[in-house]
């Protein structure tokens, strides 16, 4: 077998171990918020199923996509609004710091909802994280001539300035808004913490779904 065949069988291999590690990255905070809930003494039973149920609906449909290679993932107007709360509702059940929901008008934009859901995980762990169990978390959607734009801040001490786990993070992030054709920025905030902005084509605008 060739150097030059060799060569091109690293790199299918590599890209196939760093497309596990970033899903497996993803899966580790729903598994995480189902044990928690599973393990949890007294409290209320039915909202401990509802956060059961949905932490595996959310797994299932990441695994389903990821199995079928995102055939099933296109880009298409999505529910923005719904993608946000389904996201905060997950993130809450495993932190203790205020989590804030802001949507001004704005409800759908293009976007693959399975890559959308799971970039907007992504950056709201890291934001979770940075705020710590006292501090605080907003997602806002809002509308500008550049797009609709989802924005995570939080009040944590600024990106770069909190340990990493693993470098898995950012990354997916950067290549689930890339597959929605968006942008993703991440700047300090004006009160400390950081701003993730995630940019994606607003409905009604002609740069679409190729």
């Amino acid at each position: 077998m060739s150097a030059a065949i060799d060569d091109v069988q690293r790199r299918i291999a590599g890209r196939e171990i760093d497309t596990v590690r970033a899903l497996l990255h993803d899966l580790r905070q729903p598994l995480a918020a189902i044990l928690l809930m599973a393990g949890a003494e007294g409290g209320d039973d039915r909202r401990k199923l509802d956060v059961i149920a949905g932490q595996a609906q959310w797994l299932s449909e990441v695994v389903e996509t990821s199995l079928s290679e995102a055939a099933t993932d296109e880009v298409v107007p999505t529910d923005v609004e719904r993608i946000v709360r389904d996201a905060v509702d997950r993130a809450a059940a495993t932190t203790a710091c205020h989590l804030r929901v802001d949507i001004v008008g704005v409800r759908r934009a293009w976007a693959r909802p399975v890559a959308l859901s799971r970039a907007l995980a992504c950056v709201l762990d890291n934001a979770v994280r940075a705020a710590g169990e006292s501090g605080r978390v907003t997602v806002s959607v809002v509308e500008d001539s550049l797009g609709t734009h989802v924005r995570v801040c939080d009040s944590g001490p600024g990106f770069g300035r909190i340990a990493s786990r693993t470098s898995l993070g950012l990354t997916t992030t950067r290549a689930m808004v890339a597959a929605c054709q968006g942008t993703f920025d991440i700047r300090d905030g004006r009160e400390g913490g950081a701003v993730a902005d995630i940019c994606l084509g607003t409905v009604g605008l002609e740069a679409v779904a190729s």
